[in-house]
C-alpha cells in the first residue's frame, strides 16, 4: 500500500503540477494568457517556478484513492471494487474528497501563496505563517465543494472502462483516467476559482464563500468563474491518465507479488 501511494500520487502530480491554473485565477492577474504566463514564469523564476507549492501534494492525491477504496468496501465488502454500482462510487468519491478536503484545505493555501508571492523561503515557512496566524483552514468551504469533484470522477472513470474499453491495463486505462480528470473539473471548477480567490487575498475575501461569490460575479461576470479553465483541462487528461495508469499498475503489481507469495508459502 506504500508503493501504491507514492506511485499514485507522484506520477499524476509529475505531469499536472507544472500547469499555471492559480496563477491564472487571481483577482489582479498580469497575464494575457495561458501561453503567456507560461512563457513569463519560465522566464523569471526558470524551471523552480511550475513547480512552487509541490512538496507534499502527492500524498493528498494518493489519500484520495486510499479513502475512495475504504468508503466503497464499507457499502459492500462483499462486492470487488469493479463489481460495485455506480451509485456506490459516486457516494464513495463524495466521501473521498470531504476527508481529503481536510488535508488538502493548507495543502493548497501553502502552495497558492507560493505561487502567488515570493515573501516565503519555502513550504515549511509558509506552512509556520500559516500556524501561527491560525489560516490553515482558509477557503476549506470551497475546498469542500471542489473535492466533492471526486464523484463524478470515479463514475467517469468506471463508465468509460466499464461501457467502452476492453483494454484495462494500459492505453483504456490511460483514456478512462484522463475523462475522468476533465469530467471531475468540468463538475466543481467555479468552487476552485473562489477557492483560489480566497486563499489569495483572504482579507479581501474574509466574509465566506457566499459573499466571495457574489462579489465576484458582482465586479468581473460570469467569465471569473471560468477563468483559468484552458490550462486545468490541458493539465487534466495527462494529469490524471497517469494517475490511473499508475495506480492500475502498482496494484496488479502488488497483486501478483502477492499471489506469488502464497504460492511460496504453500510450497
Amino acid at each position: 500500500m506504500a508503493d501504491d501511494i507514492r506511485s499514485v500520487g507522484l506520477a499524476g502530480l509529475a505531469v499536472g503540477h507544472p500547469f499555471v491554473k492559480v496563477r491564472l485565477q487571481g483577482r489582479d492577474t498580469r497575464y494575457k494568457g495561458t501561453f503567456n504566463c507560461l512563457i513569463t514564469t519560465l522566464r523569471n523564476e526558470k524551471i523552480y517556478g511550475l513547480y512552487k507549492g509541490m512538496a507534499g501534494v502527492a500524498v493528498v492525491n494518493a489519500l484520495v484513492f486510499g479513502s475512495f477504496n475504504w468508503i466503497l468496501q464499507l457499502q459492500d465488502p462483499s462486492l470487488a471494487p469493479q463489481a460495485q454500482p455506480l451509485r456506490h462510487i459516486f457516494v464513495a468519491g463524495l466521501g473521498a474528497g470531504i476527508i481529503t478536503s481536510l488535508v488538502t484545505c493548507p495543502m493548497e493555501l501553502v502552495k497558492v501563496q507560493l505561487q502567488q508571492n515570493n515573501l516565503y523561503k519555502g513550504p515549511i515557512d509558509c506552512l509556520r505563517h500559516m500556524i501561527r496566524t491560525r489560516r490553515c483552514f482558509t477557503g476549506l468551504a470551497p475546498t469542500v465543494m471542489r473535492e466533492l469533484s471526486f464523484g463524478p470522477y470515479f463514475v467517469a472513470y468506471e463508465v468509460v472502462t466499464r461501457s467502452f474499453m476492453s483494454d484495462t491495463s494500459g492505453l483504456g486505462v490511460i483514456f478512462a483516467g484522463g475523462v475522468a480528470g476533465i469530467a471531475a473539473w468540468c463538475s466543481t471548477y467555479p468552487a476552485d476559482v473562489i477557492k483560489t480567490r480566497i486563499q489569495t487575498e483572504p482579507s479581501q475575501y474574509r466574509h465566506g464563500m457566499m459573499a466571495a461569490f457574489k462579489e465576484c460575479y458582482r465586479k468581473e461576470g460570469p467569465s471569473v468563474f471560468v477563468r483559468g479553465l484552458t490550462p486545468t483541462l490541458l493539465r487534466a487528461f495527462p494529469s490524471n491518465a497517469a494517475t490511473f495508469f499508475a495506480y492500475t499498475w502498482t496494484m496488479d503489481l502488488l497483486s501478483r507479488n502477492y499471489e506469488e507469495a502464497k504460492v511460496a508459502a504453500v510450497l
